[in-house]
């Protein structure tokens, strides 16, 4: 008994346990600056890149050239020469002229000039040399393509056309730094983000500001375009503003499909981060 009254004495006096806390958890840091730097890397890299894949792309442009006032004098003139020749029916469309147009403004931007395949040319011209019974040989096809070069040259690569195009070619330069530039930050800023933990916390925001201001300034651009390009040739002018519209067009629906990109990010970063 005694023992035992000693030993209830000697437990009661010991203090009770405390409960064991759980570790701490680490909390889900913001970075907001990181986000905003991205937003913008985001937003000079798609307004560049689009810009060097429309606007600054040869290819793009003739198709755009040869669909605007400027295209269908060249074709409308082509047009008039074979009428002249005995070929009717206007055969050279938009599609036939674009290679042509295409040399052109290769030679507007500086660019090397490709040679030209002139086989739809030649497909259309005998077609509808059939229908009107002319026989079209080859040294007449040469010839048709040979005055198309010269239509083409005579109308974009006036001097008055090229002079205008000194400032598109620097326009172009630039544009292709500050396209790479832009990448390689972007790169190297989501490496670090990698590093910090912070990867689709900095991805989703860059990506919904950046398509957003993309499509701010495009936006204000193709409405603000027509009275800020001006030059001496009225030609020049033309197609300036409608390559650059077109060029603009393209940036904001790519502005567009990254906001709805970015948010989709984020709402899956949310989840993700939630679990």
């Amino acid at each position: 008994m005694e023992t035992q009254s000693r030993m209830s004495r000697y437990h009661s006096d010991e203090e009770p346990e405390a409960p064991q806390q759980p570790a701490p958890t680490k909390t889900y840091q913001r970075r907001p600056r990181l986000a905003r730097w991205l937003a913008l890397l985001f937003a000079v890299l798609t307004i560049t890149l689009g810009l060097r894949f429309t606007a600054f792309n040869a290819t793009y442009t003739a198709g755009v050239v040869s669909r605007s006032s400027v295209g269908e004098k060249i074709i409308n003139r082509l047009n008039d020469d074979l009428d002249s020749y005995g070929v009717s029916g206007s055969p050279v469309t938009t599609s036939v002229a674009e290679p042509f147009i295409a040399q052109g403004v290769e030679r507007l931007y500086g660019q090397s000039v490709t040679a030209i395949d002139s086989t739809d040319l030649a497909t259309a011209i005998k077609t509808q040399a059939a229908q009107t019974g002319v026989t079209a040989s080859d040294k007449f096809i040469n010839r048709v393509s040979q005055d198309a070069q010269k239509q083409t040259k005579s109308t974009l690569n006036a001097s008055a056309m090229m002079a205008a195009m000194t400032k598109v070619q620097l326009a172009r330069r630039v544009n292709y730094w500050l396209m790479l530039a832009s990448a390689l930050l972007a790169v190297v800023t989501l490496i670090y983000a990698v590093g910090m933990h912070h990867f689709l916390g900095s991805l989703g925001p860059g990506l919904t500001l950046g398509g957003l201001l993309a499509g701010v300034v495009s936006t204000g651009g193709f409405f603000f375009a027509p009275f800020a390009i001006t030059s001496t040739s009225v030609i020049a002018t033309t197609l300036m503003k409608t390559v650059s519209r077109s060029g603009l067009s393209v940036v904001i629906f790519i502005g567009v499909t990254e906001i709805i990109l970015g948010l989709l990010v984020m709402l899956g970063h949310r989840t993700f981060r939630r679990e």
